[in-house]
């Protein structure tokens, strides 16, 4: 094999300089014209090589860039730097600029001694270090104007959790500068008032992570502005390579809460007064009631005594007054009926019996007057419920009842008494066309379901209205009791 000669040497160089993405500038270093660009060069400038020949390099860059260039040059054309680096911008045929990284080195091996320019184009490294600085600024400014902190912790793999970074609004939300929470994260679970500690320490045992890695809600003491307020932490896990990374969020929410517990308390005192207000009129009721059964019913039987009197003593000739003395006698005897009836309707007497009594009685009537058949069921022993909550029950009863007469269009209807450990259950199932929708389409409840809903509120249960399994609809109430349910074994 042929030595490799300095001929073949050249060709190669020459055919490396044509494949080159990097631009190479080649020029006099007496005149400091271009002598030779390779295509990289040419097309990037957008200058043919004949054109480029008659340019010096400075032509190609702004005045401020060709000073600091033409003092590199003096550098190492003096010997004092063998090569040199420098960031510049190149001026294309078109006007426009794009940044270049160009290094500079002297040789004086030749006929005449020459500069050589290579460049790098960084245009796109510069606009992706723009952009970057862009979404940084950006994200700045967003995790700036959230209502509360930013925050991400850090677990390496092998090492324990790092708060890594916290966004300023620390120190508005706990008083605590970003760095020296970042320092110190526990600094956060000493403002947690003492109620909520236990609360917090068992999530963090759950979650296997640092402070602040967990979704938690709770309080926290500010002593310095003598307040308590409520934080909501928020947080979402993923994996990057092999380390877990929390990114969260905490946000003041006492005014929520603080409305939420005003929510609350408004709707216990309006359930209180609803409370108040149904056993106000069942007290007037059961008044009305006594009040229809012994004056009322007093009177008609003292007039139902005089009528007899009158009639016995009536002439046997006195036709007329004879069939008065009946038509008045059949009166009082209507009379009495209406009384006894507006007296059950007020208070049924069957509530003096028994829960399970008045139900029953309840049923009867229904059938009676409805025509639609029943099916009841209940414990053989008394159910112990105070005279409030039975009474409770049953209008619960009497209006489910009604709304099946009213808008079921069923023929049977099935009622259940259960008697469960803590508490007694009632289901009341029609096989009727089931719950229809109101007619603005949103099914919103009627006032008789809300004060069903109300008084089992009101007893410390629940009511819930659904479709029954096959056909119809199913009521069920499920209240306390304050005796105990008798074993099941006895």
């Amino acid at each position: 094999m042929g030595s490799f000669k300095a001929a073949d040497e050249g060709a190669l160089l020459f055919s490396i300089l044509q494949e080159s993405t990097t631009e190479v500038l080649v020029f006099d270093a007496d005149t400091l014209h271009i002598v030779q660009a390779n295509p990289a060069a040419t097309h990037n400038l957008q200058h043919r090589l004949r054109a480029l020949q008659k340019l010096t390099p400075t032509d190609l860059m702004a005045p401020q860039d060709g000073r600091s260039f033409n003092t590199l040059l003096a550098l190492l054309k003096n010997g004092k730097k063998r090569r040199t680096a420098l960031n510049v911008y190149f001026q294309r045929r078109d006007g426009t600029r794009y940044p270049v990284e160009a290094r500079l080195l002297y040789s004086g091996d030749y006929d005449k001694p020459i500069f050589i320019c290579i460049a790098n184009d960084v245009s796109q490294r510069e606009a992706t270090q723009q952009a970057l600085a862009h979404s940084e600024s950006d994200l700045r400014a967003i995790v700036a104007h959230i209502p509360g902190m930013a925050f991400q912790v850090m677990q390496k793999h092998g090492a324990p959790p790092t708060l890594r970074y916290a966004s300023e609004q620390s120190a508005l939300l706990l008083n605590i500068g970003a760095a020296a929470l970042c320092a110190k994260p526990e600094r956060f679970f000493k403002l947690i008032v003492e109620e909520d500690k236990a609360d917090y320490l068992d999530r963090l045992a759950e979650a296997g992570g640092g402070h602040l890695s967990f979704n938690w809600e709770g309080r926290i003491w500010m002593k310095a502005w003598k307040d308590v307020k409520w934080v909501s932490i928020r947080v979402s896990q993923r994996k990057v390579a092999d380390n877990l990374i929390w990114d969260g969020i905490m946000l003041n929410v006492t005014r929520s809460k603080q409305a939420e517990a005003e929510n609350r308390r408004s709707r216990e005192q309006l359930s209180a007064l609803a409370s108040h207000v149904e056993k106000v009129k069942e007290q007037e009721r059961l008044n009305l009631a006594r009040e229809v059964h012994d004056d009322l019913g007093g009177n008609l039987t003292a007039i139902k005594i005089v009528l007899s009197w009158l009639k016995e003593n009536l002439p046997p000739d006195a036709t007329r007054l004879i069939q008065r003395t009946d038509y008045l006698d059949q009166v009082v005897d209507q009379t009495f009926e209406a009384a006894h009836r507006i007296a059950s309707n007020l208070r049924p007497a069957a509530l003096d019996l028994g829960i399970v009594p008045a139900i029953k009685w309840q049923l009867q009537r229904f059938a009676l007057n409805t025509d639609i058949g029943y099916r009841f069921s209940a414990p053989d022993e008394p159910v112990p419920l105070d005279p409030d909550a039975a009474i409770a029950v049953f209008r619960i009863v009497q209006e489910a009842l009604t709304n099946v007469a009213k808008h079921a269009r069923a023929t049977q209807v099935r009622l259940k008494l259960v008697r469960e450990q803590d508490g007694l259950l009632v289901t009341l199932t029609d096989n009727g066309r089931g719950i229809q929708p109101g007619r603005n389409g949103k099914g919103r409840p009627t006032f008789g379901l809300l004060g069903m809903s109300e008084r089992a509120t009101a007893l410390g249960g629940e009511l819930a209205v659904q479709p029954a399994k096959r056909q119809g609809t199913r009521v069920s109430l499920r209240i306390p009791l304050s005796a105990p349910a008798p074993d099941a074994a006895k």
